[in-house]
């Protein structure tokens, strides 16, 4: 894992309704920015935001 210094750091919230796409779009962003190799779906359960068993079982970002 990188290491970085706490003044390269940067916050950003990512705030919707459930089912408003906070999810795909947070994935779209990291396929984009080369941090993952694929786009994931928490329909199909490949999500990398959706890691825990209740997340993926559920099929929701908790």
């Amino acid at each position: 894992m990188k290491e970085f210094r706490t003044d390269q750091i940067r916050n950003i919230v990512f705030v919707g309704h459930g089912g408003a796409g906070k999810t795909s779009l947070i994935e779209s962003v990291l396929f984009d920015a080369g941090e993952t190799g694929r786009i994931g779906s928490t329909a199909d359960g490949t999500s990398v935001m959706d890691y825990t068993p209740d997340e993926v079982k559920r099929k929701i970002s908790i």
